[in-house]
């Protein structure tokens, strides 16, 4: 008895491993070509390891204009611009945006980026609110001046375009929101930011050195300055925004 019993397990853990392989198999057949790569890792040193351009268009050469790929700790599709508008115009109501852990970490589980329906349209409102016309009607000077002390400082030397322009937008939107009356803050602030950015696309992991840590005490600090800012404001009732 002991032997058949022996034999039992042995039979419905192999049943059990077959049927799990099979169904993983089928389910591989319902996804998109590609490669997950390594465990966890996935492509990700793939990814960084070379201009990201020729990363997606060997895959998209190799695959076709969707395949499947890991990044960053997140399985993941991708597709070309023209695959990916398809997509959205016609079926967009059975796809749900999901990001990497790391962006969730930094951001918090609140921010707009992460949520849909009631919640994320007020949170946009919110925020949209900040760059309505009658807000920034008061600072239009100050935005021009922003706008020249740009130009001047690219007198001469080769620029980055998408970088000086967000650059600027940055700095439009640090006065939208706080302000000429916090200058005090708009160095640091943007410093964090940019320690932040850097890491925005990093693998979490919180080890001492490693780009996702940097990212993890900027933010917190961050927290730290908006909230000095806020005290601020609670002393001054003259701000209403």
């Amino acid at each position: 008895k002991i032997q058949d019993m022996e034999f039992s397990c042995v039979f419905l853990s192999s049943f059990a491993l077959l049927l799990f392989i099979f169904l993983f198999n089928s389910l591989l057949n319902f996804l998109p070509p590609g490669s997950l790569g390594w465990p966890y890792i996935g492509e990700t040193f793939q990814l960084y390891s070379q201009n990201p351009n020729v990363f997606f268009a060997s895959k998209q050469k190799r695959y076709g204009s969707i395949f499947k790929t890991h990044i960053l700790g997140c399985p993941c599709m991708i597709s070309s611009p023209e695959a990916a508008k398809f997509v959205l115009a016609t079926r967009a109501h059975l796809f749900k945006p999901t990001f990497p852990v790391s962006k969730e970490r930094m951001l918090g589980k609140q921010a707009i980026f992460f949520h849909r329906g009631d919640y994320h349209s007020k949170l946009r409102k919110l925020v949209l609110g900040a760059f309505r016309p009658e807000q920034i009607k008061n600072i239009v000077s100050d935005i021009e001046s922003a706008a020249m002390e740009s130009i001047k400082s690219w007198s001469g030397l080769p620029i980055n375009t998408y970088q000086e322009m967000k650059t600027y937008t940055f700095n439009i939107a640090l006065l939208s929101i706080f302000g000429k009356d916090e200058v005090l803050y708009r160095e640091d602030l943007k410093r964090c930011y940019y320690i932040l950015e850097k890491g925005y696309n990093s693998m979490p992991i919180n080890l001492p050195g490693t780009l996702f840590n940097k990212s993890m005490k900027a933010r917190k600090e961050l927290a730290q300055i908006l909230a000095k800012i806020m005290s601020r404001r609670q002393m001054n009732l003259e701000h209403n925004d």
